[in-house]
């Protein structure tokens, strides 16, 4: 199973959302026969970790909090499930746009503002992916010295992220 680095669909919802500071989006094709939907996804995302990634996400919120930058979502999986599926906030993580396939969520706080769209497709015999949309807006320079420092980490973990979801999920 890879992932892998792909232009960001004009079809998609988070499309809508740009231009923005920065844009990435990556792919995991897999086999399920289960029915996976974006939500399914996005809750799996916010909650479920590898330990080690739970760890530097600790020690990130301890680093970032005298900035005021926003961190540390719990693992309340049934209550971000609830949230996202009738498009109620969640803490601070909103979902902004949902179709049957995509689900955009959106973190605003005041350095920047991030979203994050998943998206389900499916295909022929069972085949399908999961596509990771971000887009990140930088209010001031402390979001974009904050991003600069977090950029090489950002695209290993959500790789990886991918990859363990796909795993848990299918």
């Amino acid at each position: 199973m890879k992932t892998k680095k792909i232009s960001i669909s004009q079809n998609s919802l988070v499309y809508n959302y740009l231009p923005s500071d920065y844009s990435d989006s990556f792919e995991c094709n897999f086999i399920s026969s289960k029915d996976i939907r974006p939500d399914d996804v996005q809750i799996a995302f916010w909650t479920t970790k590898p330990i080690w990634i739970d760890w530097l996400l600790h020690l990130r919120t301890i680093l970032v909090k005298p900035f005021g930058i926003k961190s540390d979502i719990n693992d309340y999986a049934d209550n971000l499930r609830e949230c996202l599926i009738n498009g109620i906030s969640y803490k601070y993580i909103p979902a902004i746009s949902k179709s049957n396939d995509e689900t955009v969520t959106c973190n605003v706080d005041k350095h920047l503002t991030f979203y994050l769209s998943i998206i389900v497709r499916k295909g022929e015999e069972n085949k399908k992916s999961v596509i990771a949309t971000t887009l990140v807006n930088f209010h001031n320079l402390l979001g974009r010295c904050y991003f600069f420092v977090i950029y090489p980490f950002h695209n290993i973990l959500v790789r990886v992220m991918l990859k363990y979801l796909v795993k848990k999920i299918r």
